[in-house]
C-alpha cells in the first residue's frame, strides 16, 4: 500500500469519524458500532501500512528515496 493511499484513506476516515459524531445520521447505538467498526478498519489498514515501504514495497525490501 502507497503511503499516499494510506493518507487519503485515513484522512477520509478521520472526516467520517467526525461527522459521525456531529451529526444525526444514526442512532446512538448505531454511532457507537459504526464508530467501533471505523476505528478497526483504520486500525486494520495503519497495520498494513506499517509493514510496507512508501512506494508499496515490502517492509523487508531495501527502499531507495526518489526511485
Amino acid at each position: 500500500m502507497k503511503f499516499s493511499v494510506n493518507v487519503v484513506f485515513q484522512m477520509l476516515a478521520l472526516v467520517a469519524q467526525g461527522l459521525m459524531q456531529m451529526q444525526e445520521l444514526l442512532p446512538p447505538r448505531g454511532k457507537f458500532w459504526a464508530v467501533v467498526v471505523l476505528s478497526g478498519v483504520q486500525g486494520v489498514v495503519g497495520v498494513l501500512a506499517h509493514f510496507r515501504n512508501p512506494d508499496g514495497t515490502p517492509a523487508e525490501a531495501a527502499w531507495i528515496a526518489g526511485k
